[in-house]
């Protein structure tokens, strides 16, 4: 079992040399993964661009752009739309902090040895952005230079649907939202292959937890906590991570009104129950917190932490042991 992961900061505000760097050192790995069930089971070339031209049209120039740039064949051009991808499961947690200056603080939980460990900050179109990245492209967590902050964990559901990967979905907020409103917008028309959990926070302190899947209508709610279910747990039916309940129980706590600071809130994130051990496939790679306000995301482990901002970035290589 992988138990060191390496952390990249790139900066590069136009798709250029790192961007093909980073596509070409991981194309082998998502490639294998594209193909997994087997390359009929994904959606051909034109209904790639059909579906981007239809809902996230905004995105296609840049989409067309990156394609030129590293002269993609038509298997490449069909991940990089990330549209009807195989599924991928994750067990996160998320907090909207609010009692002070609100910000999102998020553990990712997934096998070491799958992710990309990519940070990179862009300006592809009008906005900046600072992401941690998936398939290259897509976003996991991030924040823009507008002060709109987005984490997304898996909803636990196990259904299906015919939509995007939620990370492309993710991209494409930051790069055409400034605020909730418009981001819940984004969610409620463009459809997305499985269920997902997408905590918002914005500049202005508004907020959101919007509950999403291919099967039923978005839900948005209030909350400020998540994990992986979506609503009340069913008698008799497991949780997709049996630890989900627990995890959210503890979120409630520190979303309570007990006098806990911020600093406070961020350890628990780096203690069980919510920093999931690697003695199983899917502990906790990084905690994220997102500043809007400030405009600033830092990246926290165990034993070591990583400020970023969009006026002090700099490039770097982490290598991180996990225990």
């Amino acid at each position: 079992m992988l138990k060191n992961l390496q952390f990249d900061v790139i900066d590069e505000l136009t798709p250029g040399d790192k961007f093909s760097q980073l596509f070409n050192k991981s194309w082998p790995a998502y490639k294998a993964w594209y193909l997994d069930e087997g390359e009929a089971a994904r959606p051909s070339y034109l209904e790639c661009i059909s579906a981007l031209n239809e809902y996230m049209p905004e995105l296609v120039p840049l989409y067309q752009e990156l394609l030129k740039l590293l002269d993609c064949d038509d298997l490449q051009a069909r991940f990089l739309s990330l549209y009807c991808p195989p599924t991928f499961y994750s067990g996160c947690s998320q907090l909207i902090y609010k009692k002070h200056e609100p910000v999102i603080i998020r553990n990712y939980d997934f096998p070491a040895f799958l992710c990309e460990g990519t940070i990179l900050r862009s300006h592809w179109r009008d906005k900046q952005v600072i992401a941690m990245a998936d398939c290259v492209w897509g976003v996991l967590d991030g924040i823009n230079d507008a002060g709109l902050g987005v984490s997304i964990n898996y909803g636990g559901r196990l259904v299906e649907g015919k939509g995007f990967g939620i990370t492309i979905v993710v991209r494409y907020i930051l790069e055409t939202c400034s605020n909730v409103d418009e981001a819940i917008a984004v969610l409620k028309r463009v459809p997305v292959h499985l269920d997902y959990n997408i905590a918002l926070l914005d500049k202005a302190g508004n907020h959101a937890t919007v509950f999403i899947a291919p099967d039923r209508d978005i839900c948005v709610t209030q909350a400020t906590t998540s994990t992986n279910h979506q609503g009340p747990q069913e008698p008799g039916k497991p949780l997709f991570l049996e630890d989900s309940g627990i995890r959210l129980d503890a979120l409630n706590t520190l979303a309570s009104p007990r006098e806990s600071n911020l600093q406070e809130t961020i350890s628990a994130f780096l203690h069980p129950p919510l920093y999931r051990c690697h003695e199983n496939s899917s502990g906790t790679l990084y905690t994220a917190v997102y500043n809007p306000t400030q405009g600033t995301v830092s990246y926290i482990w165990p034993h070591y932490s990583l400020n970023l901002s969009f006026d002090q970035l700099t490039e770097q290589t982490l290598d991180i042991h996990y225990a």
